[in-house]
């Protein structure tokens, strides 16, 4: 990534306190979630469909709406129930800090590459599309895209598509990436070249949370790994750790499946 490398320290990035989020009047997805980021650190997240991984990750940027608790990013701190016009700008601070890659690319297909990645920083932060191209060719670059500048999404394969909208996320200079299983969606040959960038983001200091099934990745890059099921945690610890001696059942029942 063409800035300068982030240094690791003992502030937390990300602190987040009893969260709680229920959809209707009784579907509990998250059930007093606590968990700390610190700067630098990479977290990947493991668990089931429908543990609440995805809407953990949703409520951090405030996709999602938390029910109960509280979320901070890099200092800035809202409460769920809050309302009013600081609340709206903090949550707006709060996404500019926090990056986000989904499982669907989510890019807009009338517009090429380069303009996916200049979309936000000239109509999120209004700096204008002549100071912010140069910064865009270099995150093009970076993930290895140069040559598709000008190509719409449609004429790109699932990789390249999820390497532009990881430049597009990175063209606000954002503190955390978020990903939300960035390849599930990838035909297997091309999961690859998307965890290399990945990976290129971890090697330079970015914090990350990543929703994931990459045991590669998890293995290989992850400080800590958490499993969930059923809205909460059931196991934290290192990679090494939780692959090799799970203390639940329900992890050890889980990682047998995906570690075939």
């Amino acid at each position: 990534m063409p800035e300068n490398k982030m240094m690791k320290d003992k502030q937390p990035m990300i602190r987040i306190d009893n969260l709680h989020k229920v959809f209707g009047r009784d579907l509990h997805v998250l059930r007093g979630i606590d968990l700390e980021v610190k700067s630098g650190e990479v977290v990947v997240i493991l668990g089931p469909s429908g543990s609440g991984k995805s809407t953990l990750l949703r409520c951090i940027n405030f996709l999602e709406e938390p029910t109960a608790g509280s979320i901070e990013v890099d200092g800035v701190a809202i409460s769920a129930g809050e309302r009013g016009k600081e609340r709206d700008a903090h949550i707006l601070q709060i996404r500019k800090k926090a990056g986000m890659c989904f499982q669907s690319f989510n890019l807009f297909p009338h517009m090429t590459a380069i303009e996916n990645i200049i979309e936000g920083p000239v109509t999120v932060l209004g700096r204008s599309r002549k100071e912010s191209i140069p910064y865009a060719e270099e995150l093009l670059e970076w993930v290895g895209l140069t040559d598709k500048r000008d190509e719409h999404p449609s004429r790109l394969s699932g990789g390249q598509q999820q390497r532009v909208a990881i430049a597009r996320s990175l063209a606000m200079k954002p503190k955390v990436m978020l990903f939300d299983e960035p390849t599930s969606a990838l035909d297997p040959e091309l999961v690859g070249e998307v965890v290399d960038v990945m990976e290129r983001l971890a090697d330079e200091g970015m914090t990350i949370i990543a929703v994931t099934h990459e045991m590669h990745f998890a293995g290989d890059v992850a400080d800590r790994v958490f499993i969930m099921d059923d809205g909460n945690w059931i196991e934290e610890g290192p990679p090494e750790e939780i692959f090799t001696n799970p203390k639940h059942s329900r992890s050890r029942q889980f990682l047998a499946h995906i570690l075939k």
